[in-house]
């Protein structure tokens, strides 16, 4: 009998963590998709002008947003070899 009321209470244990962790998941979830909706709107109320002098166009916005945005002009700087040691 001990025995068994040691493993309900395991499984109630289990089922109270996992339920934890569900509704931790949850709201780390909804505040990485409310940042991707903010971002998504203030980049929207850009003008051309002022997205073109980002080095953005409209089109790159959502992958902007969601952090999927690659662009090879935006690599590691080259270091100089002449300066190693230097700098």
């Amino acid at each position: 009998m001990t025995q068994a009321i040691l493993t309900a209470s395991s499984w109630i244990q289990e089922a109270i963590f996992g339920f934890g962790d569900l509704l931790k998941t949850w709201k780390q979830n909804r505040a990485r998709k409310a940042m991707i909706a903010q971002t998504r709107r203030e980049l929207s109320q850009l003008t051309d002008h002022e997205l073109r002098d980002l080095g953005i166009g409209r089109s790159d916005i959502t992958s902007i947003a969601n952090g999927t945005f690659h662009d090879e002009r935006i690599k590691k700087p080259k270091t100089n070899e002449n300066l190693k040691g230097w700098v």
